[in-house]
């Protein structure tokens, strides 16, 4: 399963722009994706044009993009080109917002003059981002899409819902192709290794975090000095604490621990600021899925604070579904809370001897080579 997020750019709220989306949308939910649809008309008007990409809404919706596996671009074209709303979300993003993924772009226009639009002017600001791959995009005639208010029902032109079908099906192609369900691959001398927190190499993690937490959230307490659990929680039988090292050094880690009899509770997922963007995190969930399923827990619990849109992102992109509102003030909130429940047969193998590592003895309490469960 991909996720996939889609951006709707029209300034109207009645829009066959969004009409049409809704219906590509429908093909992706059924197709088993996670879509998540980005209504730039919503978003807070003066951090757009003053390009605040500081905003809370600006900064979750960017976070939400880069996370994503793939985008669908749709727009409403009035002067031979996309939207000067879309232009305002597409300017905040940063170089290479779009790097590494598909983008299937979609125009609506009450004239076929408008049709390459999507070819000469939305397509190269879109490669520009870094886009792995721009799929074939279509061009959709206003008088081919007839919208019931009343209801919400939308009835395509057979040839419009052949085209939409079309390049759907050809971008879902692309998305597997490239994606492939993959796993975020480790570099060659990457070491994941479950460790006892009290061990030298979960300091790095420890000090950061308070270090990160205090900076976003101000005052000193006992968020920020993650104390509100003692560490202990996370060593057997009911815990782990998970790193990832390369060449010895603590780049990546996060811990379980209990929440319930069959619920894990996910914490202190993080990666070394000179080490992101790489999957590092998503890769760490992965393994602390893995040490939940192995420990007999049938679903995972975490929250996030309000001012962690990257945490809030990687959550929503794994799976995690939210149980607060996304459309709300973050900071109005509180803590951001998320479950989901682990796939049947979410076993571990046994493991077996742990490769040395500087700065850990071989006797460390619950020290084992995730390598050695396959999961490198």
């Amino acid at each position: 399963m991909a996720t996939i997020v889609t951006i709707a750019s029209s300034p109207s709220v009645a829009s066959r722009t969004d009409a049409v989306l809704g219906h590509i949308e429908r093909r992706l939910d059924v197709r088993g994706h996670a879509v998540q649809r980005v209504v730039v008309r919503d978003l807070p008007p003066e951090a757009l044009l003053r390009a605040d990409a500081t905003d809370p809404q600006i900064a979750a919706v960017v976070a939400q993009i880069e996370a994503a596996d793939a985008v669908v671009v749709t727009t409403p074209v009035y002067k031979a080109a996309y939207t000067g709303l879309l232009k305002t979300l597409l300017d905040l993003l940063p170089q290479y917002a779009l790097r590494g993924k598909s983008v299937l772009p979609v125009a609506t226009g009450g004239s076929a003059a408008h049709v390459l639009a999507v070819d000469y002017a939305l397509r190269p600001v879109l490669v520009s981002l870094g886009a792995e791959h721009v799929t074939q995009g279509w061009f959709v005639l206003a008088s081919d899409v007839q919208v019931f208010p009343a209801d919400g029902g939308v009835l395509l032109s057979e040839s419009a819902s052949r085209a939409l079908h079309q390049v759907t099906e050809s971008f879902l192609t692309h998305v597997a192709r490239h994606r492939r369900d993959k796993v975020p691959a480790l570099d060659d001398d990457d070491v994941v290794l479950r460790v006892s927190p009290h061990d030298d190499v979960a300091a790095p993690l420890l000090e950061d975090l308070v270090v990160e937490y205090g900076t976003r959230y101000g005052l000193s307490t006992p968020h920020t000095q993650l104390t509100e659990v003692p560490v202990s929680d996370f060593e057997g039988p009911h815990g782990a604490f998970v790193v990832v090292l390369r060449g010895g050094q603590t780049i990546a880690g996060g811990a379980i621990r209990r929440h319930d009899d069959e619920t894990a509770e996910v914490k202190r997922v993080w990666t070394h600021a000179q080490f992101r963007r790489q999957g590092l995190a998503r890769r760490v969930l992965i393994e602390l899925e893995k040490a939940a399923a192995g420990l007999g827990y049938r679903r995972i619990h975490l929250t996030t604070g309000p001012r962690q849109p990257e945490a809030r992102a990687l959550y929503l992109a794994a799976g995690y579904l939210p149980a607060f509102d996304l459309h709300a003030d973050p900071e109005s909130i509180g803590p951001h809370a998320f479950d989901k429940e682990l796939p049947a047969g979410t076993v571990l193998s046994g493991a077996s001897a742990v490769p040395a590592v500087p700065g850990v003895s071989a006797g460390s309490p619950g020290l084992r080579s995730y390598r050695d469960w396959g999961a490198a």
